[in-house]
C-alpha cells in the first residue's frame, strides 16, 4: 500500500474482524506469554490481534500492517464480569457479524436479540479511519452486563 488507500485499508479492518474473534477463526501462536493472538492476511495487509483475558476482563491491541509498516491500530478495555466468557462471547460474535460495517468504527451500531441489546455509540460525531473511539454495550434484560472502550486509528503518513 504505496499511498494509504483509506478505503481498502476500512474494507480490510472490517473483514479481518469478522475471520478472527467474530467469526471464531485465525488463532496463532502467541507471541507473547499469557496473551491470545488473532491474525488475518490478505495481500500484503495482515490484521494483528493480541489481547489478555482474566477476572472478568480482557484488554488488547489491534494493529493493521502494510508489508512490514503498521498503518493503523485499536487498543481496547472490556469488563464482563456479570457474564461468563461463554456467555460473552456468545452474544457478542452475534452482534459483531450482524453490524460487521459499523461496530467498533466512528458508525453507531445497535442489535437485539431476545434479552439481549447491544450498542456500540461512537464519542463523537465526525469521526472516521483517522481517528476514532467509543464505547461497547451489551445489556441484558436493561441491565448492563459488558462494557468495552476502544480507540484507534490511521497511523501511517497519508
Amino acid at each position: 500500500m504505496e499511498k494509504m488507500d483509506k478505503e481498502k485499508l476500512t474494507k480490510f479492518l472490517l473483514k479481518a474482524r469478522t475471520k478472527t474473534y467474530a467469526g471464531s477463526g485465525g488463532k496463532v501462536k502467541p507471541a507473547f506469554a499469557g496473551s491470545d493472538q488473532l491474525e488475518y492476511a490478505e495481500g500484503d495487509l495482515l490484521y494483528r490481534d493480541v489481547y489478555y483475558t482474566g477476572n472478568g476482563i480482557f484488554m488488547g491491541l489491534e494493529t493493521v500492517y502494510a508489508g512490514e509498516k503498521p498503518v493503523l491500530s485499536v487498543s481496547y478495555y472490556g469488563n464482563f464480569k456479570k457474564m461468563t466468557e461463554e456467555e460473552v462471547d456468545g452474544v457478542l460474535r452475534q452482534a459483531l457479524l450482524a453490524e460487521s460495517e459499523t461496530a467498533r468504527t466512528w458508525k453507531k451500531a445497535e442489535w437485539k436479540k431476545g434479552e439481549y441489546e447491544y450498542t456500540c455509540d461512537p464519542d463523537a460525531d465526525g469521526m472516521s479511519i483517522d481517528e476514532f473511539a467509543g464505547l461497547e454495550r451489551i445489556l441484558k434484560n436493561g441491565e448492563e452486563v459488558y462494557r468495552f472502550f476502544y480507540a484507534g486509528g490511521v497511523i501511517a503518513k497519508d
